[in-house]
């Protein structure tokens, strides 16, 4: 028997098939969601310190609110999870009224941009800071040749690393690792 067409078999394995994907594919958005931003998130974070690194690269001067022109040593970024909490880092250009800056955050020195996660990637908190003690850094990049020198540092280590995780989550999480070369790299 040659019949052309198909069976109602045929019509409901398709049917069946279109209704369980996109209902295996809703269930999962939440998760896929979150997934999303903590990849925005830490891709996010290391363009920020590329962005830092490349000023000080270039020797940007640092112009303020006023459009002043201030002189800096250098450019960096801060974490601190006690002082900004687990969902905020700072950019910042290192003071140097003085004639040279201190090569880490102060409260004299220019905060160039707050990165809020709640503003942008709610879910997402800097879960951990590794080689470093206090829970915070300040990765600074010195003016002209963007020489490395990371604060808080462990002695002995030659690298931190910054962790972001899912506050859903604990299992979920991506890092950044800079070393005292300059390499910054997404894990």
């Amino acid at each position: 028997m040659d019949s052309e067409g198909f069976t109602i078999i045929e019509l409901l394995i398709v049917v069946a098939i279109i209704i369980v994907l996109p209902a295996v594919v809703i269930s999962n958005f939440p998760q896929i969601k979150n997934q999303f931003a903590l990849s925005r998130a830490i891709y996010k974070m290391s363009q920020d310190i590329r962005t830092i690194q490349n000023m000080a690269l270039s020797s940007v001067p640092y112009k303020d609110s006023f459009n002043l022109l201030r002189p800096v040593a250098g450019y960096g970024v801060h974490v601190d999870v006690n002082a900004l909490g687990n969902k905020k880092y700072m950019l910042y250009a290192d003071n140097s009224d003085s004639g040279v800056g201190n090569q880490q955050y102060d409260n004299l020195d220019y905060v160039v941009s707050l990165i809020d996660f709640r503003n942008s990637e709610q879910g997402v908190i800097i879960k951990e800071i590794s080689n470093t003690s206090g829970g915070k850094v300040s990765v600074d990049f010195g003016l002209p040749n963007a020489d490395v020198t990371i604060s808080e540092i462990n002695q002995g280590k030659s690298d931190m690393r910054i962790v972001l995780g899912l506050e859903s989550d604990a299992t979920k999480t991506r890092s950044i690792l800079v070393n005292i070369s300059g390499l910054i790299e997404v894990q």
